[in-house]
């Protein structure tokens, strides 16, 4: 081969360091690359970075531009720098740091600089997106989750289960695929099972849908995609904290007997029959309440008041299956005893046993759903406020699908980093 076909781009740190201390002329230009270094090394060292390089294209019909691990790593690198839109994009397809790191050639950066334009197209990013099925984006996230069981950077068995709801801006929803109405509103809805353990909060799980789609029916199909990938749920997920949502007397008793997990979940007082139940019980002389005190963060220090009665049933919509459950009563008062007056009531159903003798036992119910606000208060507003979780990166199902893929495996790997790496 001729010797003259080749030309050698030399990366020495050192060298440029020492000419510019001698006042050599070099050309330079500023790089995005300083603010994501950390977190960047450490997906790189850690696994996560090959995990989100290699999801596959599966929808590509024939590969003539781009391999599709570059186009992976460009959108991961798009999402650390909060790019949100693809409009916006150029903030890394014009970043020549970030494009090698991204498997672009030294040849092809000083080509595009030369004629004063970007490497890549932002719309080129747009349909690589699409090109991602469902299938794909599965098969990334339980890889995922498997490099964290591995790790054992999630633990202590108590999960959380939420939905989020991804709406379409008024006047346009027109084809939006797979969006859904309700009432006013337009758009997917978002369902998240994440481990909310202090310091170890990982989404293990999530389903996209229409907005209408019943946040049950995605919970049993995430359950039973769990228990496909890792075993029977009893064996590593302890308790399951559920808003009222959630409430029903199958499912429940459909995790307490066929998965072997524990829940803990709020009744709603639409619940009549069941409500009507509890009150009816509460009458008995043998009622044992509990009083604490507890900081609000809208009142201060209040008082919490409750009591708990075990085997109470729950009616369900049909004949079968019936189940009972043990329920914490509680009352809420500001500190001098008079009832807040906007705070209703609550019910807390557990498959717990509750000693309604004990008060520390009596509170516990209540202290397990305390812990699912870290889903609401800290996980979907980091990815809303953070990760720009709202935004719908084209009307296509696959593309808004794959960018959640790199969205909250990103969440993960950011919490993991700075578990791992605290104050940097």
């Amino acid at each position: 081969m001729d010797h003259h076909s080749w030309r050698i781009w030399k990366e020495d740190r050192a060298c440029v360091a020492e000419g510019l201390k001698q006042g050599e002329q070099f050309d330079a230009y500023a790089s995005a690359f300083g603010e994501n270094d950390l977190i960047i090394g450490f997906m790189i060292v850690d696994g996560f970075w090959d995990i989100l390089r290699d999801i596959e294209a599966d929808l590509l019909k024939k590969e003539n531009g781009y391999p599709p691990r570059t186009l992976n790593i460009l959108w991961t690198l798009c999402e650390l720098a909060q790019v949100g839109r693809i409009a916006h994009a150029g903030k890394v397809i014009g970043d020549q740091a970030l494009l090698r790191i991204a498997g672009f050639q030294a040849e092809q950066l000083e080509s595009a600089m030369a004629k004063r334009k970007n490497q890549i197209d932002p719309e080129t990013l747009s349909n690589h997106m699409a090109r991602i099925s469902e299938a794909s984006v599965k098969d990334s996230l339980w890889k995922h989750v498997r490099l964290l069981r591995q790790k054992r950077w999630y633990r202590g068995g108590i999960y959380a289960v939420d939905a989020h709801e991804i709406t379409i801006p008024y006047g346009m929803v027109e084809n939006y695929e797979g969006a859904q109405k309700v009432g006013n509103k337009c758009g997917y809805k978002l369902v998240v099972i994440i481990n909310v353990e202090s310091g170890q909060e990982r989404i293990i799980a999530w389903a996209l849908a229409g907005l209408a789609r019943s946040e049950k029916t995605l919970l049993k199909k995430l359950l039973a995609e769990l228990t496909e990938q890792f075993g029977r749920l009893g064996d590593w997920m302890k308790l399951l904290l559920l808003d009222r949502g959630y409430w029903g007397a199958e499912l429940l008793t459909e995790l307490k007997y066929t998965h072997g997990v524990d829940y803990v979940t709020r009744a709603g007082n639409d619940e009549l029959d069941m409500v009507e139940d509890i009150e009816g019980l509460l009458k008995m002389p043998k009622i044992q309440w509990h009083i604490r005190q507890e900081e609000s963060s809208k009142y201060g220090q209040i008082r919490f008041k409750a009591c708990a009665i075990n085997q109470v049933e729950m009616r369900p919509s049909k004949p079968i299956p019936r189940g009972v459950c043990n329920v914490v009563v509680g009352d809420f008062f500001d500190i001098n005893g008079q009832p807040l007056p906007d705070h209703d009531r609550c019910y807390y159903a557990t498959s717990l046993f509750v000693n309604p003798q004990v008060a520390q036992s009596v509170f516990t119910s209540r202290d397990y759903y305390r812990k699912r606000w870290t889903i609401e208060n800290q996980g979907f507003w980091v990815l809303t406020q953070r990760w720009n979780l709202d935004t719908l990166l084209s009307r296509s199902i696959d593309s808004i699908r794959a960018r959640l893929n790199f969205v909250l495996q990103l969440y993960n790997i950011e919490n993991c980093c700075a578990w791992k790496h605290p104050g940097s």
